[in-house]
Formats: C-alpha cells, sequence, structure tokens
C-alpha cells in the first residue's frame, strides 16, 4: 500500500490550524500570566504543532528513534497547561511538570523499549 503524501493545500490549513490553537493558548496564558509566559507558550505549542502538520512522517520516525526526548516533551506541555490555572503560581507549575515528567518519562521509555524490542534483533 503506498502512503499518501499530503498535497500543499492540506499541509498548510493543517499548519494554519496548529498556529491557530498555538497562538491561542499564547494568548489566554499571556492574559492570564503575563506576556513572557504567553510568548514562551506559543513557541512551545507553536514549534510542536508546525512540525507535525510539515513533516509528520518526520516526526514519527523521530519519536521512534529518541524514546527519551520523546517523552521528555510531555515537561513543557504540562507546565504550560498548568499555567491555565489561574491560582497555581507559576513556580508550581513548574514543580508540578517536572513531577509529571519524572513519573511518566521511565514509564513510557520502559513501555515503549518493551514494545520496540524483538528478541533475535
Amino acid at each position: 500500500m503506498n502512503a499518501r503524501v499530503p498535497g500543499t493545500a492540506a499541509r498548510l490549513a493543517r499548519l494554519i490550524g496548529g498556529l491557530l490553537i498555538a497562538a491561542t493558548v499564547g494568548w489566554v496564558t499571556a492574559g492570564r500570566r503575563g506576556w513572557v509566559l504567553g510568548v514562551l507558550a506559543f513557541l512551545v505549542y507553536g514549534l510542536l504543532m508546525s512540525l507535525a502538520a510539515l513533516f509528520p512522517a518526520d516526526l514519527r520516525r523521530w519519536s521512534a528513534r529518541h524514546l527519551v526526548l520523546d517523552a521528555l516533551v510531555i515537561v513543557p506541555l504540562a507546565f504550560v497547561a498548568l499555567l491555565l490555572i489561574p491560582p497555581l503560581p507559576w513556580w508550581a507549575a513548574a514543580l508540578l511538570a517536572m513531577g509529571a515528567g519524572a513519573v511518566f518519562v521511565p514509564v513510557s521509555v520502559r513501555r515503549r523499549s518493551r514494545l520496540t524490542y524483538r528478541p533475535g534483533n
């Protein structure tokens, strides 16, 4: 079976959609936490969504080759998501995100390593 390669219009639509989501997250974060954290939120989500929109196959291959780095993506994503909780201080969001990473990363890497291990290879 041949995998369909999306055309330019489909990639452009995905890119615009991803950047709109990133801009919305950045705008809301900037309104609640200040422009510095708003820009950080836009950069984190914008970069990830742009890569996924423009280079989906490359991103999947990178993810398969880099188990630990792929799992570590949860830390900045969790940090930005936790910033959306107004009463939570930014430093508490950072600590919670690192805690989530400390729990999630080893579990994810162990699980994915077990799933990709092939005896005899």
